[in-house]
């Protein structure tokens, strides 16, 4: 098996500074606020301008600040990342048989069978990630190994916008000498579980039985372990089934009226649709306003909507967000939840 993790570096951060390009060197957190007070939440991500200074993912808002002063502070925008978070899951099946979204800013590709040998895999892992900086903008870090882990593993040696390659011939001595601290899966509990048994090495692992190391770290974990540390772990590169699909489009100019964004909003739902297998029983409209800020309206459904009908509820939805908000819409988009198999649509069908 060849795997390729793809990580899309210090991502929100990074999407801002692509649609702010003057924020490009300075050190940028993009927050969580919890709308208590002005100063309360946390940061989600930073950026490595940012990190330097001691800012990171989980900081109060209110400590960062006093840290530095410098800082720019930045609400987080999910609806803008996972937009293009999903463009890039697109560019990545085009290189991969199995595209497995580890998270929003996170990927595992299977490409075993679309190459002959590790060379032709990292000339593959370049080539989307050269796409991916063209098309995006977008800086991502990679690693290429027989495996999830180990592939994870290299990727985060080589951050940021890096490739990290081990070889099939290399895995054993990686294994040996790689500390357990930096294993995927392995915490700060079972990292000092290990170290104080005198275990910083996985290579270690493999004169420890999996009884004494079931009482340390409990028998999955162990398992878990003792198949790295052996090079007996495969787990498979599996596709996960998107809980949304959404269609975001530009409209030709910034505005307000209904009949403009129509036939947008309908494309967008046309588009959505060819994405599910099967029919919604949940649909959001999104709207992106003039100041790039995002809106959006919902509404969940005890059954299935057809094309047309999700086409009626968007612009229901489409008019309640515009009685909300003053501002003019810039990009409009459809997302789609709770799909229902086409196999049980009889019985739900509107």
């Amino acid at each position: 098996m060849i795997v390729v993790f793809v990580d899309m570096d210090y991502f929100f951060a990074q999407v801002e500074e692509i649609m702010n390009p003057s924020l490009k060197g300075k050190p940028v957190a993009v927050c969580v606020f919890s709308g208590r007070s002005e100063d309360s939440g946390a940061v989600a991500t930073s950026n490595y301008e940012a990190r330097k200074l001691g800012i990171k993912a989980g900081i109060p808002i209110k400590k960062a600040k006093e840290i530095s002063k410098d800082v720019v502070f930045l609400r987080m925008r999910k609806e803008l990342y996972q937009q293009v978070s999903d463009r890039v899951m697109t560019i990545l099946g085009r290189y991969a048989d199995v595209v497995e979204v580890a998270s929003i800013d996170e990927a595992y590709m299977d490409v075993t069978r679309r190459v002959r040998n590790f060379q032709e895999a990292i000339e593959l892992a370049l080539r989307a990630k050269t796409e991916i900086k063209e098309r995006e903008g977008l800086s991502v870090s990679m690693g290429v190994a027989p495996n999830k882990v180990l592939a994870k593993v290299i990727a985060d040696r080589n951050k940021p916008g890096g490739l990290g390659v081990i070889r099939p011939e290399e895995v054993m001595s990686f294994l040996e000498n790689l500390d357990v601290g930096e294993i995927p899966g392995v915490g700060e509990v079972t990292e000092r579980a290990l170290l104080e048994k005198g275990i910083n090495k996985l290579g270690q692992l493999r004169k420890v039985g999996l009884n004494e190391l079931s009482r340390l770290v409990g028998k999955s974990k162990a398992l878990y372990l003792l198949s790295l540390a052996n090079n007996t772990f495969q787990e498979p590169v599996k596709p996960r089934e998107r809980h949304h699909m959404g269609r975001y489009l530009t409209l030709p100019r910034n505005t307000r009226d209904p009949e403009e964004i129509r036939p947008f909003l309908h494309r967008a739902v046309e588009e959505a649709y060819k994405k599910v297998d099967g029919l919604p029983q949940e649909i959001y409209v999104i709207g992106i306003m003039e100041d790039l800020d995002i809106v959006s309206r919902g509404r969940s459904y005890t059954f299935a909507l057809s094309s047309d009908r999700a086409k009626e509820e968007a612009m229901s939805l489409l008019m309640k967000l515009l009685e909300k908000d003053g501002r003019k819409l810039r990009r409009v988009g459809v997302r789609l939840g709770k799909v229902v198999k086409t196999s049980t649509l009889e019985d739900f069908l509107h």
